[in-house]
C-alpha cells in the first residue's frame, strides 16, 4: 500500500497556487520537492531529471487545463 501523498497534478496545483504561474519558479520548487521525497515518481523508464519531469507536468497541466 502506498503512503498518502498528494499526486503530482494536486501538488503542481497547490504549488501554482503558492506561486503564480511562474513556470520557472514552480518547476523549479516541484524538482527540490521530488528530490527531497515529498511528491514522488512511480517510473522514470526515460532516465529525466526532476526539473525536466517538472517542466513535461507543467506541459501537460497547461496543454491539457487542469490547472
Amino acid at each position: 500500500m502506498r503512503p498518502e501523498k498528494a499526486t503530482q497534478r494536486d501538488f503542481m496545483r497547490q504549488l501554482i497556487e503558492k506561486h503564480g504561474r511562474n513556470e520557472a519558479l514552480v518547476c523549479k520548487q516541484y524538482a527540490l520537492a521530488e528530490q527531497r521525497g515529498k511528491v514522488q515518481r512511480f517510473s522514470n523508464s526515460h532516465g529525466i531529471t526532476p526539473e525536466e519531469y517538472a517542466h513535461a507536468l507543467w506541459r501537460d497541466g497547461a496543454k491539457k487545463g487542469w490547472f
